[in-house]
């Protein structure tokens, strides 16, 4: 099926509306205003979509989203946690990993990226007081700016924490921080 450029922007749309709706909607509406191609690219013998975005400003941004997941290439369990069935759908239905090409961040890491905030040095930890381990906390998104989207699994269900790397962490709803910051390294960069 060769489909035209406006068909292929519609269709991307769709994927991401069809699966994602509730938890993307105001992507979903940047996508709308601002997506103007999307095309198929290889890079390391891997073929990955290309999404070109004119923004407000005028400016052109590219982010680049991989192949999703095969069944076989689903992890049960990442790091040793379970992660939330509609976080790993994204990765088996969308993308493994979605962000900004120039930054490398602005969007989902891919499963291979994200890493357990104990495993970094974080100066920070002098001057704050947390009540939970880095151990079980998982960074899956890069604000380029010293924030981390976080899932936290020293509680169940997980929760949303954003992680900074030069203030105090904040406890978030992960749907809500993970569209209003993919939106904003759209609209506001």
């Amino acid at each position: 099926m060769d489909l035209s450029g406006k068909q292929r922007v519609k269709f991307v749309i769709d994927l991401w509306k069809i699966n994602f709706q509730a938890e993307f909607s105001v992507l979903l509406e940047v996508f709308r205003k601002y997506l103007i191609s999307v095309e198929l690219i290889e890079v390391n013998n891997v073929v990955s979509m290309i999404y070109t975005f004119k923004n407000p400003k005028g400016d052109y941004l590219n982010y680049i989203g991989q192949p999703p997941l095969l069944s076989y290439q689903q992890p049960k369990t990442i790091n040793g946690f379970n992660w939330p069935i509609n976080f790993l759908d994204f990765y088996a239905k969308v993308h493994n990993g979605w962000y900004e090409v120039v930054s490398h961040s602005l969007g989902l890491m891919s499963i291979e990226e994200v890493f357990l905030l104990s495993k970094k040095e974080w100066g920070i930890l002098e001057d704050i007081s947390i009540d939970f381990s880095l151990e079980k906390v998982l960074a899956v998104f890069s604000n380029s700016a010293g924030g981390y989207l976080c899932w936290n699994f020293n509680s169940s269900p997980p929760s949303g924490l954003v992680w900074w790397d030069d203030e105090e962490p904040d406890f978030v709803d992960f749907w809500d921080i993970l569209d209003e910051w993919s939106a904003m390294g759209i609209q506001d960069y």
